[in-house]
């Protein structure tokens, strides 16, 4: 079987990394969590600058 290969752009390369990297910190998702609990209950304002 012939192996399967697909080509990306550096940019979307690295940005898939980061994204990565960003899943696997604990600390960062539970932000991410927490923010998005915060959107869901109105907390949060939009500010018009």
């Amino acid at each position: 079987m012939k192996p399967e290969m697909i080509q990306i752009s550096k940019k979307e390369y690295e940005g898939m990394k980061e994204t990565i990297e960003i899943l696997q910190d604990q600390d960062i998702l539970g932000q991410i969590l927490e923010s998005k609990k915060n959107i869901k209950e109105g907390k949060i304002k939009k500010l018009n600058i």
